[in-house]
């Protein structure tokens, strides 16, 4: 189905709010993590261009498990100095501005609105909000972007909207859907607050653990179904101190979506 008809005129947001309130969406799971559903991972991988060069040798039982494939190589920037994307995806960034106002996707939302948690959005006033738009062909795994502990997971119960450009243009997506955030302790840029977003049509995240230790580019966890969003919060002072490098810097103010890697290096500390 075609994203734009559920969001763009009001038969479509209907419909949206009888599939969203309907048993659909526990089927298609059902059916994603059945054998019944291997037929559709030829299509998936020709339709969406997936280099499968780096899984030779590994077999799925379910269009789920194919999902969730996991490389068993990769290289990660160990200079300290450097943030690395947690993961593959569309990277945009939005200063948070008028103390608790992120300016993003021509909505603007309010710090609480992500994390319901006013004592803890409070540190993140005039910090930084990156945003990391997962696309089908992306690898749905993310890993720590810093040497960090990991103190605390939340979940949030919401719906399940699609995060395409439309939809986040239509509703307030990052308000509404289905999320996780966590408070993350990092070595090298103070407190953060990382956001795995749920998206259409079954959003979940499967976490390697809730609490405990993340060396650099280690793995975090993956989404389960359908990829969605990361969101990462930085406060005001790692926001001072970091400069973005070419071609992440624009991705600034939401000016552009830029193409980034899982442990790609965007940016240094002054």
């Amino acid at each position: 189905m075609n994203i734009d008809i559920l969001y763009n005129n009001a038969i479509g947001r209907c419909l949206m709010k009888v599939i969203q309130n309907s048993g659909a969406i526990k089927l298609t799971a059902k059916f994603l993590n059945s054998g019944l559903s291997r037929p559709m991972i030829a299509g998936y991988i020709e339709k969406n261009r997936i280099d499968m060069k780096l899984f030779e040798g590994q077999t799925y039982d379910s269009f789920a498990s194919f999902f969730s494939r996991k490389k068993d190589d990769f290289y990660c920037e160990t200079n300290p100095d450097t943030i690395i994307s947690p993961c593959d995806g569309l990277l945009s960034m939005y200063p948070i501005t008028s103390g608790m106002i992120i300016p993003m996707k021509g909505s603007h939302y309010r710090l609480t609105d992500v994390i319901p948690d006013e004592e803890t959005a409070q540190q993140y006033k005039d910090g930084l909000c990156m945003v990391f738009r997962l696309q089908a062909s992306d690898y749905h795994h993310f890993c720590s972007f810093d040497d960090l502990t990991l103190k605390e997971t939340h979940f949030i119960p919401g719906k399940l909207h699609s995060v395409q450009p439309i939809a986040c243009e239509t509703v307030p997506v990052y308000r509404l859907n289905r999320r996780w955030w966590s408070i993350l302790d990092t070595d090298h840029f103070g407190q953060a607050i990382q956001v795995e977003v749920g998206a259409m049509m079954v959003g979940g995240v499967a976490f390697e653990r809730e609490k405990g230790s993340f060396q650099k580019g280690e793995e975090m966890g993956c989404f389960v179904l359908a990829g969605s969003t990361i969101m990462l919060f930085v406060n005001s002072s790692a926001r001072e101190r970091l400069e973005f490098i070419e071609p992440f810097t624009d991705a600034m103010n939401g000016e552009k979506e830029v193409p980034v890697t899982m442990r790609e290096t965007i940016g240094r500390l002054k």
